[in-house]
C-alpha cells in the first residue's frame, strides 16, 4: 500500500491531535504516584519484601523527589 503525501500529512495531524499536553506539575505528581506504587510493591509483594537493596532504592527515589520539589518551589514560584 502506497501512502500519498497528503494522506501522510493527515495521519500525522490526527496523531498530533491525540497527544495530550504535558506540564511539569502533572509529570511531577505522576512521578510521585509511581514511586509510591513501587514503595507499596516492595512492602506488600511477597517476592520483594525481603529485598533490602530495592527498598533502599525506593527510599532514595523518595528523597530525590522531595529534593526536586524543593528545587521547583525555589526556582519556579507558580509551577504548582
Amino acid at each position: 500500500m502506497k501512502i500519498t503525501k497528503s494522506k501522510l500529512e493527515e495521519i500525522i495531524r490526527e496523531e498530533l491531535l491525540k497527544e495530550q499536553g504535558m506540564d511539569i506539575q502533572s509529570v511531577f505528581y505522576e512521578l510521585g504516584d509511581k514511586i509510591g506504587n513501587l514503595d507499596w510493591l516492595t512492602r506488600r509483594h511477597a517476592g520483594f519484601t525481603s529485598d533490602t537493596k530495592l527498598r533502599a532504592f525506593v527510599h532514595k527515589l523518595f528523597k530525590m523527589h522531595t529534593a526536586l520539589k524543593k528545587h521547583l518551589d525555589k526556582t519556579y514560584e507558580d509551577w504548582d
